[in-house]
């Protein structure tokens, strides 16, 4: 044995770089499997004290603060701010012209006889189109904020509501509302000129045919049982006419009616439209651009005025505070001053001499 020993030590020193380098490779070849094992423990110990820490501060608050409930589309984490123009941007009062000799109402060869369009099949039925003028209460971004939402589909009605295709238990939500006897509306997002989020699978400038197709269709597919759509932001994309074109096609044989919310004055949504024969309407009012109470107050008294004017008015809002307090007091007195709350199905019949 100590004959092998100094052997060996004889070896080491007859080949002393060759040893050092055979050590330096062995040291560095069970470093690799140490080194894995020892970050693991202490990982595995820093987890554990961070577990720890944490359920003594669930023990320590024992439920003394209940679970975070989200009032406003504002208090939601991780979305965007929901607001149809930038900061500060007032959109005028749009008003219709005359349409001339009336049209018959556009047909789906598609449609068996006597099948009707959706956006007649789940409109709320309206007949007096004509003794009274007509106002229409259009509103937009419903869904998210399910507290007010709730609010507005509970106003006196009927009115019209417009869904976000991305809001949760939509479904469940728009059959709700549609009880109430209201007017359902797809609010589809469309990208703004300006700095903006319109949200998740928003129609893009920057989209190539095919996936303008395809966001589309996922958002009509989001429910059922609507009239049309409106949209949602869009000051770009409405005045991009290859990309509306092929929504407005898809629209068309659908057998959808299109609500454009006028974001932009260079919109080419319903013009394009009436080239296209898809049912057509015009935003007139916006109600909220200006959230305070007395400027919705007087949006209503605006609305109220353009719709003696052109015989119907179409007026947006949204489910602000503000908006929906003033239209709690606003709607029980809209017959006694002589007008009718109507539908939009109601309002585009109306407007294009359909009865």
């Amino acid at each position: 044995m100590t004959w092998r020993y100094r052997g060996l030590l004889q070896w080491v020193a007859d080949h002393r770089w060759h040893s050092v380098a055979a050590g330096l490779l062995l040291l560095f070849a069970g470093s690799i499997p140490l080194g894995y094992w020892l970050g693991t423990k202490l990982d595995s110990v820093d987890r554990d004290r961070v577990v720890r820490e944490t359920l003594s501060e669930m023990k320590q608050e024992g439920g003394s603060q209940p679970p975070a409930k989200y009032a406003r589309i504002e208090d939601i984490p991780g979305l965007p701010q929901y607001t149809e123009a930038e900061p500060g941007q007032i959109r005028a009062t749009v008003e219709d012209k005359p349409r001339g000799a009336p049209k018959p109402a556009p047909q789906l060869a598609a449609l068996a006889p006597g099948e009707l369009p959706p956006w007649r099949r789940y409109a709320v039925p309206f007949r007096d189109l004509n003794s009274r003028p007509l106002i229409t209460i259009v509103i937009d971004d419903v869904g998210l904020d399910r507290p007010r939402s709730k609010r507005a589909w509970e106003l006196p009605g009927p009115i019209t509501l417009s869904f976000l295709p991305y809001a949760k238990d939509l479904r469940e939500q728009a059959k709700t509302a549609r009880a109430h006897g209201n007017e359902l509306m797809l609010h589809m997002p469309m990208e703004p000129t300006g700095h903006a989020d319109p949200g998740p699978n928003a129609l893009l400038v920057s989209l190539n045919d095919g996936d303008i197709r395809q966001r589309v269709v996922a958002d009509l597919d989001s429910f059922d049982g609507y009239v049309g759509v409106n949209n949602h932001m869009g000051s770009r994309f409405t005045a991009y006419r290859p990309g509306m074109e092929i929504v407005l096609r898809i629209f068309k044989t659908r057998g959808l009616l299109f609500l454009d919310s006028r974001t932009t004055a260079q919109t080419v949504g319903e013009s394009l439209a009436q080239e296209l024969g898809v049912p057509s309407i015009n935003r007139n009012v916006f109600l909220d651009d200006d959230e305070s109470l007395g400027a919705v107050k007087r949006k209503l008294a605006e609305t109220e005025e353009v719709a003696r004017r052109q015989g119907f008015a179409v007026a947006i809002g949204h489910p602000h505070e503000n908006t929906l307090q003033a239209l709690a007091e606003w709607l029980p007195g809209v017959s006694a001053k002589g007008f009718a709350l109507a539908p939009l199905t109601a309002a585009l019949r109306k407007r294009n001499g359909w009865d």
